[in-house]
């Protein structure tokens, strides 16, 4: 079935001598099966002019741009825009029969309707934000072990970086841990001597999820990021988390006409899975994973273990030979050093009171030289807390959760919430914040594809900023 998209251009207020606008444009077969198309028309507005936009009777995202180096202004259902010149009414449901494109003043415009399909359903967890059903996860050619980290490395095959990782980790001068040492001795005994020739599909290790981080466009570029998180099955180097973070790269219809991305066709994409299920599911994510797991779009590794106690948590990014090491945690304050008395702490505390707004805000990006290369916490035991003892207790009375918000906008404190410091467990069950992460999650993008322009996105947690 095709669909119709009519611009019927009915003149309101014409100056003398104008020339009439068209009666209509039709879309026609530029509008296919999936309800997409486009129509672009040049206008001379001289006073008023009324642009119906029919729909067929049938709902359908529209999105609009009217430019005009003459100011003409432009409303779309009576809301004006944001300013005369250039205007973009960013996609929205339109269920009505028609929506009316009103333009106003005197000169050139520009006009462009996109049809972006029909309104996109409610978000639908398993489907739209992370995919834990076996027909996806446990399908190797879709995203097993080798096929993440062949993403991941330089070499396409990904057996040398994972060797070369694996040693790292009792090298490092700031935490010496022997355990995956100690694993990767037991690999090179199982699967080889040479892991370049490694079956990588061997190793002891489950992906656990793939999880949908639209959320973190505004900071990640692109449109967020897609996760791969994989887990240990090893009787003796468990718990060991990795987990794999890939750019979502940004559509045609991500782009706002002045170049600004806003990711709404990808929280689209990502809300019409909410439709699928099995073999169409199946398809639809190796379709995702093949667009996103490439090397191109490999962002950094993050792994979290207790091979050795206590759990530590540490970031992993690609160096100039393709290794991997670990670079000062994001967005993560170094409590343990940041806590005792010295030159260190003072130039933390003058950080605080110069920038406390937006750290109560989780706004503020937090200066490398304040983080930490990895965070540990004993299993079972309460997570060491920032103190803030020197700043000004006015301040901190306007503040009163200036500490933890500082806290919480790094991974270590959101990880350690209600003592769950994994998020997505071996048997791909989620923590209970996690779980309320998904909910936030799913109503953001929600909103997105209601055509509202969504709050900031926090550092750290959503779920407590709903």
């Amino acid at each position: 079935m095709r669909y119709r998209l009519a611009i019927l251009l009915l003149a309101v207020a014409c100056g003398e001598g104008a020339p009439p606008p068209p009666d209509a444009i039709h879309l026609g077969d530029m509008v296919g099966d999936t309800g997409e198309g486009m129509a672009e028309l040049e206008l001379e507005v001289d006073g008023a002019l009324s642009l119906a936009i029919e729909l067929d009777g049938a709902a359908r995202v529209v999105e609009v741009w009217v430019a005009s180096d003459d100011g003409v202004c432009a409303e779309l259902d009576g809301v004006p825009a944001a300013a005369c010149g250039e205007a973009w009414f960013r996609p929205r449901p339109i269920a009505a029969a028609r929506a009316e494109l009103a333009l106003a003043g005197d000169g050139h415009a520009l006009v462009r309707i996109w049809a972006r399909g029909a309104p996109a359903p409610a978000v639908r967890r398993e489907r739209s934000l992370v995919w834990t059903d076996p027909a996806v996860v446990d399908d190797l050619a879709i995203v097993g072990p080798a096929r993440v980290l062949a993403a991941a490395s330089d070499d396409g095959h990904g057996g040398r970086m994972l060797a070369a990782w694996l040693q790292r980790f009792a090298t490092t001068s700031h935490s010496e841990r022997a355990g995956p040492a100690l694993f990767y001795e037991q690999l090179a005994d199982q699967l080889g001597s040479d892991p370049a020739s490694w079956d990588l599909d061997q190793l002891p290790f489950i992906v656990t999820g793939v999880h949908n981080r639209l959320d973190l466009a505004e900071r990640s570029g692109g449109c967020g990021e897609l996760r791969v998180s994989l887990a240990s099955v090893d009787p003796i180097y468990a718990p060991f988390h990795l987990l794999f973070l890939f750019q979502q790269p940004a559509g045609e219809d991500d782009v706002a006409p002045d170049g600004s991305v806003h990711c709404l066709g990808t929280a689209r994409r990502w809300a019409r899975l909410a439709a699928l299920d099995g073999a169409e599911l199946t398809r639809a994510a190796s379709a995702w994973l093949d667009q996103v797991l490439t090397h191109e779009h490999f962002l950094l590794a993050e792994s979290v273990e207790l091979t050795v106690s206590p759990w530590e948590w540490r970031q992993w990014l690609p160096g100039p030979s393709g290794e991997l090491d670990n670079p000062p945690l994001f967005q993560t304050i170094d409590v343990e050093r940041l806590d005792q008395a010295g030159p260190a702490r003072d130039d933390f505390l003058a950080y605080v009171a110069d920038n406390a707004d937006a750290l109560a805000a989780r706004r503020a990006d937090i200066p490398e030289r304040f983080r930490p290369r990895s965070a540990r916490v004993p299993p079972g035991a309460p997570r060491q807390t920032l103190d803030l003892d020197g700043v000004d207790p006015a301040l901190l009375e306007e503040y009163p959760t200036l500490a933890s918000e500082i806290e919480m906008a790094g991974c270590p404190a959101c990880h350690t919430t209600e003592n769950q410091f994994v998020q997505t467990s071996v048997e791909r069950t989620f923590s209970d914040l996690y779980d309320r992460e998904l909910t936030a999650r799913g109503a953001r993008i929600d909103l997105m594809n209601s055509g509202a322009v969504p709050s900031f996105v926090p550092f750290g947690p959503l779920s407590d900023r709903d």
